[in-house]
C-alpha cells in the first residue's frame, strides 16, 4: 500500500506532467543551415519567427482533432541530486473541446490518461491500479491550465493542446529569432528559437505542412538547468476519432486508488 500511495503522488505530479506530451528515444540530431542575424543576438525580435510561431499555432488550433505521437527525454532529480534523464513515448489523441486521451511508454511506468470532459482517469497497467476523478472544468484549456505543476514544470508542451496555443507559447516572449532551417527526421523545418520569462526554447516546424517536429526547452532560473527534449511524429489532423477512445479501459481486478494530482483543485 505504501508503494500504491508513492505511485499516486507520482501519478498525479510527474506522470501527467512528463507524460502529457513528453516522449522518448531522443531527439533527432538538426544539421542547421544558419541564417545571418540583422542585429546582435539579446536585442532581436524577429517577426519572421512570430509570424512562423502563429502559422504553426493556427495550424492546431483550426484542428476540431489531434492524433499525433511524441519522444523524448525527461530529465528528473536522482537521489545524488543530480538530474538525470528518462525515455519515454506518448502516443497523444485530442478532440476539442473537452477530451484527451495519452497512452505512456517507456522508462516512465506504462500508463493511460483518459479525461472526457466529465472523468479524469489513469490506468497503470503493470501495477494494477488506477486512479479516478470527476472534472472540475470541461476544457482541455482549463485542464491544461490546472494540471501545469507551476515553478519546475516538467511538460512545457502541453500548450500545444490549447485552443490558441500561439496566446500561451507567444506569452512573455523577449527575444525571438529565426536561426534557419533543418532536416528533422526526413522533414525540412524551420529552426526558431526564443527567450520568455527565465526559459530559452527552441521549435522546429514544418515547412510545408506547418506543423512542430521537434521541441527543447531550457531553464535558466533556479540551480538546475534541466532541458527537455521532444520530438513529434506521426501528426493527424481532423481525422475522425471513435468515442471509445476516450473511455477508460479498466481492468476488472484493478485496485482504485486516490488520485492526487498537483495543483489541480478539489471537486466539488
Amino acid at each position: 500500500m505504501k508503494r500504491r500511495n508513492a505511485i499516486a503522488q507520482y501519478v498525479g505530479g510527474t506522470l501527467l506532467a512528463a507524460t502529457v506530451l513528453l516522449g522518448g528515444g531522443g531527439a533527432a540530431l538538426a544539421n542547421d543551415k544558419l541564417a545571418t542575424p540583422a542585429a546582435p543576438a539579446q536585442a532581436i525580435k524577429d517577426e519572421r519567427a512570430l509570424t512562423l510561431l502563429k502559422g504553426m499555432s493556427d495550424t492546431l488550433a483550426k484542428s476540431q482533432t489531434l492524433n499525433f505521437r511524441v519522444r523524448g527525454l525527461v530529465p528528473l532529480a536522482a537521489p545524488t541530486g543530480q538530474y538525470v534523464n528518462l525515455i519515454a513515448s506518448s502516443h497523444v489523441v485530442m478532440q476539442r473541446p473537452d477530451k484527451l486521451f495519452v497512452e505512456s511508454r517507456g522508462d516512465l511506468f506504462p500508463s493511460d490518461i483518459y479525461y472526457d470532459g466529465k472523468t479524469l482517469t489513469t490506468v497503470a497497467f503493470d501495477d494494477n491500479f488506477y486512479a479516478q476523478r470527476d472534472a472540475v472544468n470541461p476544457t482541455i484549456d482549463a485542464f491544461i491550465q490546472n494540471a501545469n505543476p507551476g515553478s519546475d514544470a516538467l511538460a512545457p508542451f502541453v500548450e500545444l493542446l490549447a485552443s490558441d496555443p500561439y496566446a500561451v507559447l507567444a506569452h512573455g516572449i523577449s527575444s525571438a529569432l529565426l536561426v534557419g532551417q533543418s532536416m528533422v527526421g526526413g522533414v525540412m523545418t524551420d529552426h526558431l528559437a526564443f527567450v520568455a520569462d527565465g526559459t530559452d526554447w527552441e521549435i522546429w516546424i514544418g515547412t510545408a505542412d506547418k506543423l512542430p517536429r521537434l521541441m527543447v526547452v531550457s531553464y535558466r532560473d533556479g540551480e538546475r538547468q534541466p532541458t527537455f527534449t521532444a520530438e513529434f511524429s506521426d501528426w493527424m489532423l481532423g481525422t475522425p476519432v471513435s468515442a471509445r477512445t476516450f473511455s477508460p479501459a479498466i481492468p476488472k481486478d484493478a485496485v482504485k486508488i486516490e488520485f492526487k494530482l498537483h495543483g489541480l483543485p478539489k471537486s466539488k
